[in-house]
């Protein structure tokens, strides 16, 4: 062994744990929660850690944002130091022809959404009933860009969170196959969670113009992973954006103590009818010519058609009237069967509403 791999093994034995950086992450909530200023007061609490928030946001549409222990402070974690860190559409390998693909399967996807029971449910109004007894009429925004991040496909978005373990589960487990697990390092290994903190764009809405929330959707994952996006350019590099990085050493313990916190990731990855859609429309050699038509409209409203044509030819990928997969009517039938019986009082239980008052 060399100098220098040495001398780096010395200092990753050196860093935090991620338990270490989960407790000095803890230390800052904790202090933002006993702030006892009029500032801090407009901010929700411990009792609503895992609830979601009603806010009003553009075009008369509503989110239910994730309540957050501290303030602008959005958690990244990564396995490894990634230089650049971009999103998977920009990352080695693709190509234009492969990022024509991928915005093709994030339009079929949005078509598939849309005929969703509950998202038609959530985008015509739906009463919900508040803790206070009160009636508020949410007309939920669906992020169907969002969704096709969470559920495969790659996008231009950076996933983002307010959940300090679901970062910590990123950071300490690796993608094979189709699952995660858990990182046991045979030699000194170090992985990265970054901060990250965002300002209003204007004040028609809370987030910038590059980030939004994704929040509790018809589709349970995004929720539970308390997500939020971040849209980057192709050249953008997350870590010259981040306001903070925290470097800690892999291992093997740690790693498995947050697996299992996450219920072995079936808590971050409950199952989902759109999963297996989502699956098939990944893995599919032809899509609708309604997607396709979306997608130029979309993403390539300045390219000739013949462009996007070579860019099916060179994939060997098929434009047909159908598209690869959609609900049946049985499908859509047991959505909101179970819907009525247990679905809308769960969901019902994660939501407040927090009142407020214009000076």
């Amino acid at each position: 062994m060399g100098y220098w791999e040495n001398k780096r093994n010395e200092l990753i034995e050196k860093l935090p744990t991620i338990m270490d950086v989960l407790d000095r992450l803890s230390y800052g909530e904790e202090k933002w929660a006993l702030d006892k200023s009029p500032f801090r007061l407009l901010f929700p609490s411990y009792a609503q850690d895992g609830l979601f928030e009603i806010v009003p946001g553009p075009e008369d549409k509503d989110r239910l944002i994730p309540c957050s222990l501290s303030f602008n402070c959005y958690y990244r974690g990564e396995s490894g130091y990634h230089k650049p860190c971009r999103p998977s559409l920009y990352r080695k390998g693709m190509d234009a022809e492969h990022i024509f693909h991928e915005c093709l399967k994030a339009c079929e996807l949005e078509l598939l959404i849309s005929d969703y029971p509950l998202t038609k449910i959530f985008d015509s109004g739906l009463q919900i009933t508040l803790r206070n007894g009160s009636i508020y009429p949410l007309k939920l925004s669906i992020d169907a860009e969002a969704l096709a991040q969470h559920y495969g496909i790659k996008t231009d978005l950076l996933d983002l969170t307010v959940d300090k373990f679901v970062a910590a589960f990123f950071a300490t487990t690796r993608y094979k196959d189709g699952k995660y697990y858990p990182i046991e390092p045979k030699d000194p290994e170090y992985g990265v969670i970054y901060m990250y903190s965002d300002f209003p764009f204007d004040g028609k809405d809370m987030y910038s113009q590059h980030m939004r929330v994704v929040g509790l959707q018809p589709f349970s994952r995004p929720g539970e992973q308390a997500g939020f996006v971040l849209r980057l350019g192709p050249e953008d590099d997350f870590r010259k954006k981040a306001c903070q990085k925290i470097k800690f050493r892999q291992d093997k313990d740690m790693s498995w103590l947050i697996f299992n916190y996450t219920n072995r990731s079936d808590k971050l990855f409950p199952k989902s009818i759109l999963e297996e859609k989502a699956n098939i429309i990944i893995n599919s050699k032809f899509y609708s010519k309604q997607a396709f038509g979306l997608c130029k409209s979309r993403y390539y409203p300045d390219v000739e058609l013949d462009v996007l044509k070579s860019y099916n030819d060179k994939l060997h990928l098929k434009i047909k009237n159908h598209p690869p997969v959609k609900f049946t009517e049985v499908e859509k039938r047991n959505v909101i069967k179970e819907w009525d019986e247990i679905g809308f009082d769960e969901f019902r239980k994660k939501v407040i509403w927090r009142e407020t008052f214009k000076a």
